[in-house]
């Protein structure tokens, strides 16, 4: 009889828990969700400016880096390395996963 009563006991709190969690995720994404549509506009174009200056930025910082690691295994110096192609090798996740991976790395920042 004590087993039963504790099993309906802690449901009962899990139950509640449950709840309490579901109405703060409902009172946190209506104050998120309250942007207007040319607030959000503006925000994916600023995102979209940024993601092209940050992709130009990255590209000639993917060359100095691989012009780096070329001379630090070669033993030679940097500006003896001569790079005439750079191929990037795709990949093999779908575009949805990258995006997605993606969405969560900028989320945190």
């Amino acid at each position: 009889m004590i087993t039963v009563f504790s099993m309906v006991i802690v449901f009962i709190a899990l139950l509640i828990i449950s709840y309490l969690i579901d109405g703060l995720r409902a009172i946190s994404s209506k104050t998120n969700g309250k942007k207007t549509v040319e607030e959000k506009l503006e925000v994916e174009e600023k995102k979209d400016i940024a993601e092209e200056n940050l992709n130009q930025e990255n590209e000639e910082e993917v060359v100095a880096v691989i012009a780096a690691a070329i001379a630090a295994i070669q033993g030679i110096d940097v500006s003896d390395v001569k790079i005439s192609s750079i191929k990037r090798i795709p990949q093999n996740t779908p575009v949805w996963s990258r995006v997605g991976r993606q969405e969560q790395i900028f989320g945190r920042l």
